[in-house]
């Protein structure tokens, strides 16, 4: 056995929702040569590979995995100034939260509104991220990845990441075979703050505001409506905000006229699930077994010490719900693993 993999690791103490069984095989590797190995291993032992980031947003079933379990913790950063534009590599094991402080302390601007992120770097294009009216898409230039079948590495552009709402080519049938190593940002060196959000438009009032300004407003916010990840099982946004037809939206807006919505392209509009959850449902602040609906923010959930089968359960009865107010399915934005 390769000496970067361990048998028998419980994956509970890898994930915030702080609950999963035990993974047959984990390895963590801190190089793209230790990634080489681990997948060397899963080839000649012929089982499936998971790869793990800061297991923010998966939850793993009580029965484990079956399987090897790879730990992405690859860190380095780089940067080459462009005239006004910085391009920033850094390795997919970086802690976004703490990279995205960095570039702001930096002066560089891009990312501050996506700040008090849990994860990683590597996970930010997987998911394209996005808070507070910014997304990663609109500063990724490119993406460094390696075939799990293979070991053959890929830099993909922009375009090639195939970039949508909550979702992006690596979570394809086919983009689920790359492992992302390194993410290349573009960010400014010119002040451009991004004040879309409504929380944040009371910043258009300060002037010369800096980078770090916005991002510790934004820490602010979040402070207000997401648990501490670090002292409470969450993975922040469970659901996905539901995109939804104009005629679906014309009928809910005839039924709830106080429902928030944005119209995110002609004939389609995204809306609000915590609104929904919270005002139509009633389900804010509900608890099933330990696993609630925070009482701050809807959309989140959190897990007092229950298991990945009562949050499945609760996940499954909050759909319920929803469909029937709402004739909407909504989807888990957190990747439910199966075996």
């Amino acid at each position: 056995m390769s000496m970067l993999v361990t048998p028998q690791v419980a994956l509970a103490a890898h994930t915030t929702l702080k609950v999963g069984g035990v993974a047959d095989y984990f390895a963590v590797v801190t190089t793209r040569e230790e990634l080489q190995q681990a997948l060397q291993f899963a080839r000649q032992t012929a089982v499936p590979v998971f790869v793990l980031g800061g297991g923010s947003n998966v939850l793993f079933p009580d029965a484990g995995y079956r399987g090897l379990v790879i730990k992405n913790s690859i860190h380095f950063r780089h940067e080459v100034v462009e005239g006004e534009s910085v391009l920033v590599t850094a390795g997919a094991g970086e802690n976004w939260d703490a990279f995205v402080g960095d570039m702001c302390a930096a002066g560089y601007w891009g990312m501050e509104n996506l700040s008090a992120i849990p994860g990683t770097v590597g996970a930010t294009p997987i998911q394209n991220v996005g808070a507070y009216g910014a997304e990663v898409s609109e500063l990724i230039t490119q993406v460094t990845a390696i075939d799990k079948e293979t070991g053959k590495e890929k830099q993909f552009t922009q375009v090639e990441c195939g970039f949508g709402y909550r979702d992006s080519y690596f979570k394809s049938v086919a983009g689920k075979q790359w492992i992302v190593v390194a993410v290349t940002f573009r960010l400014s060196k010119n002040p451009q703050p991004n004040f879309r959000y409504a929380d944040l438009q009371l910043l258009t009032a300060i002037k010369n505001i800096s980078a770090v300004a916005v991002r510790n407003a934004v820490r602010d916010i979040r402070s207000e409506k997401f648990p501490d990840w670090n002292k409470v099982g969450t993975a922040g946004s469970f659901f996905k905000n539901p995109v939804v037809t104009e005629a679906d939206y014309s009928r809910l807006k005839k039924l709830y006229p106080d429902m928030p919505a944005h119209q995110i392209s002609s004939g389609d509009w995204k809306l609000s699930l915590g609104w929904i959850l919270d005002k139509v449902c009633g389900l804010k602040g509900s608890c099933t077994s330990g696993v609630c609906l925070y009482q701050k923010q809807a959309l989140v959930l959190t897990n007092t010490g229950s298991s990945s089968t009562a949050i499945h359960v609760f996940v499954a009865s909050v759909i319920k719900k929803v469909f029937e107010k709402t004739q909407i399915t909504i989807e888990p934005e957190v990747l439910l693993v199966e075996n």
